[in-house]
């Protein structure tokens, strides 16, 4: 909408009726001209009625145009937006997938049908990050090497669009938990906020990398890094016919999620099934709400330098037909 910032400027409307008559003529003390020809300076009536008065009422109204124009310039009109919320970067918040082969698996039961371990977590995470309006979030995924997917941003849409497109496998089928959490706690350390948070999810135990996961857990804390584990388990019945060969080496090592939990502040939770995740992350997002109390702005742009401009040149278009006149 448009605004005016000061609109008692078109006060300045009355200025030349004021002026009019607040202010007597002074009568004119030149001597008379004498002219030897007087028949020159003749006009007829038709002269004077038609070319004379049209264009001195043609001037009157573009003067008057100019006036209006420039008390309107002086009123300083302005576009003002919609109320906007600024949101504040209270949390930093890194969440780590496990995208190792066995969360290709499709032993998640959801409203009767299997889906991947992986897809399943999509979901969830997805509806998790979309509430997060206001934090900074970032994506790291892992298998055998950890690698940043998402870096710190804002931008909860961009991330969330990422996630679902995020493969599996490609970062190799082992997990490597101390690693992945060494690179997410490292990613937050690079951004300064007033808290940060990891969420770490895998469906096994650490079998790789260089990094013990409890050391990273003690970095971690030294670093006052807040970070919640997901324990990734199917019911067992979940493989089917499978069930009985499943590797022991691919249960989930839920000892250590707790202890890193447990070092870190934060908590461990184990997710059976869709409805489990979900039911998770909203306790997640209980426990790290979103202190938003941003300013509330609304965008501006200034356009008192269009009625300026109309006012200049009425004004100059008002001399130059009047100088003409007076040729």
């Amino acid at each position: 909408m448009i605004e005016l910032i000061w609109p008692w400027a078109f006060a300045i409307l009355l200025l030349p009726l004021l002026i009019r008559y607040l202010i007597p003529a002074r009568a004119a003390s030149e001597a008379a001209l004498n002219v030897p020809h007087v028949e020159s300076f003749v006009f007829t009536q038709q002269e004077i009625g038609s070319g004379s008065s049209h264009r001195s009422v043609f001037l009157f109204i573009i003067a008057l145009l100019a006036w209006l124009s420039l008390a309107t310039a002086l009123a300083r009109p302005q576009w003002t937006g919609e109320p906007t919320v600024l949101p504040t970067l209270s949390r930093d918040l890194v969440l780590a997938i496990d995208i190792s082969g066995s969360m290709g698996q499709g032993d998640m039961n959801v409203g009767g049908r299997q889906y991947t371990r992986l897809a399943v977590v999509k979901h969830a995470v997805q509806d998790f990050v979309e509430k997060r309006e206001g934090d900074r979030i970032g994506i790291v995924l892992f298998g055998s090497l950890p690698y940043v997917y998402v870096p710190l941003t804002p931008d909860v849409d961009t991330a969330s669009q990422m996630l679902a497109d995020a493969p599996i496998g490609i970062a190799g089928r082992s997990t490597a938990i101390g690693d992945s959490l060494g690179l997410a706690i490292k990613q937050i350390l690079n951004h300064p906020a007033d808290h940060r948070v990891v969420v770490l999810m895998t469906d096994g135990m650490n079998n790789f990398g260089e990094l013990d996961p409890m050391d990273a857990a003690e970095l971690a804390e030294a670093s006052e890094v807040t970070v919640y584990t997901i324990g990734i388990v199917p019911p067992r019945g979940g493989l089917g016919f499978f069930a009985p060969f499943q590797r022991q080496s691919d249960a989930v090592d839920e000892e250590l999620l707790q202890a890193i939990a447990t070092k870190t502040g934060g908590g461990y939770y184990k997710a059976e099934d869709l409805n489990a995740l979900l039911a998770i992350y909203e306790q997640i997002d209980a426990l790290e709400p979103i202190e938003n109390e941003g300013q509330t702005v609304r965008p501006m742009r200034a356009l008192y330098h269009y009625p300026l401009t109309l006012a200049l040149a009425l004004f100059a278009l008002a001399w130059l037909l009047h100088s003409r006149r007076n040729v």
